[in-house]
């Protein structure tokens, strides 16, 4: 479909090669080097999707391990021929085994229905993990299997370690007794036997067998008698050590030709995991996007950059063919960058259609071609007789044979190497036929009747390479729509040349000419300035766009704070009320389980359950106004005024002050006939009509307040039992101490006075069981004597 010299043209291995440095195997080097532009459009596009995949897959869950991969596969068809492997070829095929487990535990669990198609490939792996653990007990390293790799093999070595231990045991005893007649005290080997360097000139002292000498001759190697039938059991031991290495050998090698089937799609499967990753290696290191493919042949490059120019020299180019025209002439002076523009276009094009990423903006389309043909670079050949022309001419010939429609076709100095009016004669008609040919052409050239020609016929434009006449350097971008300018001119002018030879050669323009290239000018000085038009506009709208994220960013993040506080809000509303169920729930389970006592004990905790209930309504008015739910406003010792309304928070009790903030920040309260000192950080100031002078309390907004404030003013700190029963006392005080536990108020005092004792003692002792009690005491001095009991009540 592509020339080989084509690719070369265009610099097409060179990708490769770059592509192949990404590869992590040398399976997946070998795909990667070998790929080419796909024969088919439903190819190239099915490439393109599975390189897009492998992307995905490295941005989100990042690259696949593939340490531990290598070559198998001559291993694998050596067992399947029946041959048997080697130590060295089952240390390969175990790290290749556990390669394959840690490739199928990379597809995570719980994977979103769009499944990459990288880890559809991962799933038809086939772990083999009972081998792998076989592998793993035999094979010791490379050269060598564990003990246990059988039972037989396991007592030969036994056996051996023993003979051989033995044989040293012997030996030692002969360096004892005739160290005088050895060259050292040593033990050796000479032919698997265990032997003594015996000084020569002492042969007879050591009565054995020589197996060696030294090069000098002074020191013979001897197997004394003594170890002679230990070192021949050593040898057979060696000897069925060897077959039973073997015979394992030959087992294992079995089975991996029973499996041989797996180990090749697993390797196949590997190699093709490698290939597509080391794609998407190269789409990020070259920042590359997904083309649009499409079988019509448009080709629309926004800011597309040859991927082999570095990136902090490379000038991104726009580039189009096939939408409104078939044939791109590229005109302007050398070195301004038309063939880079050329082999950008060709290059990105092969890119594409072989599946890889390109270097330019996303929503860049690529066309699918039949074939890529290029004629770039002087080909002029001494030995076949070829100058510059007939070269060019050679390939053109090529391509005008093989004209159809579907292929691209890049012609670099169009008609150069002759004489100028008949070489653009000649590239006019050429650019006829190929057009006529259905053919999708670019074409680059000096000659100005080109860019007439591109400006009249259909389906033909022209296009420029940008130059600088201010700073006599190319831009390097390409201008559509515009034709060139040589400013030969220009350039021999800021160079020095004469001002009379520059006239003089203008001089020599006709009219027209010189009409014409004054035209171009202009409009290649209108395009500038429409193109720094539209890149500023471009500028300002992603400027917006960026200022637009922004505001929705943090429009998002305060709408996740909102949502957030609103759900701890809840959260805590929640356990408040969960714990006041519970204590609630624990309460009237107490009630019920004291159904069968005595009316009195049932009295007294329904009495408690009741004080309990209001310690749980006090807590919670206090978490109310904590959260700042109600309405209140706290106060400071300037905001207070006589006569005015106020409540406690502590007591949810609602009054009148009566007296100013004391030295110590207190101010007297007034509910009913009920006067408390609060102090003053406690006082709460609602909104409303302030109520001065002396009467009724105000009567608060919130009925738990209204309740509370009813219990207060009913409520006071001194019960008399002067005169009462037991019997009856213990009711007062039960009802008593209710009322005193939801007012809030401690201590209180209880006046049962002296006489017999009986009632101070009943009261005490029901004072003691009593849980609202936290302590009590009689009174003292100026309190009563012995006549009282204080009681601290427990509020909390």
């Amino acid at each position: 479909m592509i020339r080989e010299k084509t690719l070369k043209t265009l610099e097409y291995p060179a990708v490769i090669d770059r592509l192949a440095g990404f590869a992590s195997t040398e399976t997946g080097r070998v795909l990667c080097l070998s790929l080419i532009p796909q024969a088919s459009y439903e190819s190239s596009a099915r490439a393109l999707a599975e390189t897009d995949d492998a992307v995905n897959r490295l941005l989100k869950y990042g690259d696949l391990p593939f340490s531990g991969i290598n070559p198998i596969s001559p291993s694998v068809r050596r067992a399947a021929a029946g041959a048997i492997l080697e130590c060295s070829d089952f240390f390969r095929l175990v790290a290749f085994l556990r390669a394959v487990e840690r490739m199928v535990h990379e597809v995570p669990d719980g994977e979103p229905e769009e499944d990459l198609l990288i880890h559809r490939k991962i799933r038809k792996l086939v772990p083999l993990p009972g081998f792998r653990r076989r592998l793993e007990q035999s094979i010791k390293d490379d050269e060598d299997l564990f003990d246990q790799a059988s039972e037989s093999l396991y007592r030969i070595r036994v056996k051996l370690r023993e003979a051989q231990a033995a044989v040293r045991r012997e030996l030692d005893k002969v360096l004892a007794r005739q160290g005088d007649a050895l060259q050292e005290s040593i033990i050796t080997l000479r032919g698997g036997r265990y032997v003594v360097p015996v000084r020569s000139d002492r042969r007879a002292a050591v009565r054995g067998i020589v197996h060696d000498s030294s090069s000098s001759g002074n020191t013979l190697f001897v197997e004394p008698m003594a170890v002679v039938e230990l070192n021949n059991k050593i040898r057979e031991l060696e000897a069925a050590e060897r077959d039973e290495i073997l015979e394992i050998l030959k087992e294992l090698s079995a089975i991996v030709s029973n499996q041989a089937e797996t180990f090749y799609d697993n390797s196949k499967l590997l190699a093709e995991l490698d290939f597509l990753m080391a794609k998407a290696k190269l789409a990020g290191q070259m920042d590359g996007s997904r083309p649009l493919l499409n079988d019509q042949g448009v080709i629309w490059l926004r800011k597309a950059r040859h991927p082999l120019i570095l990136r902090d020299r490379v000038v991104p180019i726009d580039f189009e063919l096939g939408r409104t025209f078939r044939t791109l002439v590229i005109t302007g002076p050398n070195t301004g960058g038309k063939t880079v523009s050329l082999k950008t276009c060709g290059l990105l094009t092969l890119m594409a259609m072989a599946g890889l990423f390109i270097p330019a903006e996303a929503g860049s389309q690529i066309g699918w071609f039949r074939a890529v043909e290029a004629d770039i670079g002087d080909e002029q050949s001494i030995e076949q007789s070829l100058s510059t022309f007939s070269s060019h001419m050679k390939e053109i010939i090529r391509i005008t044979d093989r004209a159809a429609p579907g292929m691209l076709v890049l012609l670099d100095e169009l008609g150069a190497g002759t004489d100028p009016s008949e070489g653009a004669a000649l590239a006019m008609a050429i650019l006829d036929y190929l057009n006529a040919s259905g053919y999708h052409t670019g074409a680059t050239t000096h000659y100005r009747e080109l860019k007439g020609y591109a400006m009249t016929e259909p389906d033909v434009e022209n296009a420029c390479c940008e130059f600088d006449t201010t700073t006599l350097q190319p831009t390097y971008k390409l201008l559509i729509g515009v034709p060139g300018v040589s400013n030969a001119f220009a350039i021999s002018s800021r160079l020095g040349l004469s001002p009379a030879i520059i006239d003089g050669a203008r001089a020599l323009i006709s009219e027209e000419g010189a009409h014409f290239e004054d035209l171009v000018s202009a409009i290649e000085q209108s395009h500038k300035e429409a193109r720094a038009m539209e890149e500023e506009i471009e500028r300002l709208r992603d400027e917006t766009g960026r200022a637009r994220e922004t505001l929705d960013r943090e429009r998002e993040k305060l709408e996740k704070e909102r949502l957030r506080i609103l759900d701890e809000a809840r959260a805590k509303a929640g356990l408040l009320l969960d714990q006041a169920r519970e204590e609630v729930d624990r309460l009237l389970e107490e009630m019920r389980s004291a159904r069968e006592r005595d009316r009195d004990s049932d009295h007294r905790l329904t009495s408690e359950a009741r004080g309990r209930l209001g310690a749980i309504g006090k807590k919670f008015q206090l978490r109310r106004q904590e959260g700042g739910l109600g309405t209140a406003r706290p106060v400071g010792p300037e905001d207070i005024i006589l006569g005015d309304a106020y409540e406690t928070v502590s007591l949810g009790v609602s009054g009148l002050v009566r007296e100013l903030p004391d030295a110590k920040n207190q101010v007297v309260l007034e509910s009913g006939s009920f006067r408390v000192k609060v102090p003053l950080h406690e006082l709460i100031k609602k909104p409303g009509k302030s109520v001065r002078g002396k009467g009724k309390p105000v009567v608060p907004a919130e009925k738990s307040s209204t309740l509370r404030s009813e219990i207060v003013m009913r409520a006071g700190t001194e019960l008399i039992l002067l005169g009462k029963r037991v019997d009856e006392a213990m009711s007062m005080i039960d009802h008593f101490l209710d009322e005193a536990v939801m007012a809030g108020l401690s201590p209180v005092r209880i006046v049962h006075g002296k006489g017999t004792g009986a009632l101070r003692k009943a009261a005490q002792e029901a004072l003691s069981r009593d849980r609202r009690v936290r302590t009590f005491r009689a009174g003292g001095d100026g309190e009563g004597g012995d006549g009282v009991t204080v009681v601290d009540l427990n509020l909390s």
